[in-house]
């Protein structure tokens, strides 16, 4: 019997650190999503910087049919808004109505805006299975 490990795939998009600026499709980690019929993206944040109160910080999932390719927005996002905090967005019927590569996008604005954190995509329900070894 598969458990949880056996049909969930982990795949960062927007790597652990301290970002100031926006992080745009060109920079971040392209994610393909082939074999799996449905994901969701979960962005952490540490301390994130709200001192001067017009920062904001929104992460976004574009999508291509390859990874060199251009991005386009799929509407998906989440905003996050407090300190240590995951956001959730779910990114259903994978490669049915979503292009095969995903990417999360960082759009940081504001006077000081400074957000330590990540976006993981979360890959489930796997054509074949086990995803992650025996």
């Amino acid at each position: 019997m598969h458990k949880l490990f056996d049909n969930i795939s982990a795949n960062v998009s927007i790597v652990p650190a301290v970002y100031t600026a926006d992080v745009a499709y060109g920079s971040a980690l392209a994610v393909d999503t082939q074999g799996f019929n449905d994901g969701m993206l979960v962005v952490t944040a540490g301390d994130i910087d709200t001192a001067s109160g017009n920062e904001t910080y929104a992460v976004k999932v574009f999508e291509c049919d390859t990874t060199g390719g251009t991005y386009t927005d799929t509407g998906i996002s989440v905003t996050v808004t407090a300190d240590n905090t995951a956001k959730v967005a779910r990114i259903s019927e994978l490669n049915v109505v979503r292009k095969r590569f995903l990417k999360a996008v960082l759009d940081v604005e504001g006077t000081t805006p400074s957000f330590p954190g990540t976006a993981v995509f979360l890959l489930g329900q796997p054509y074949k299975g086990p995803v992650n070894g025996d």
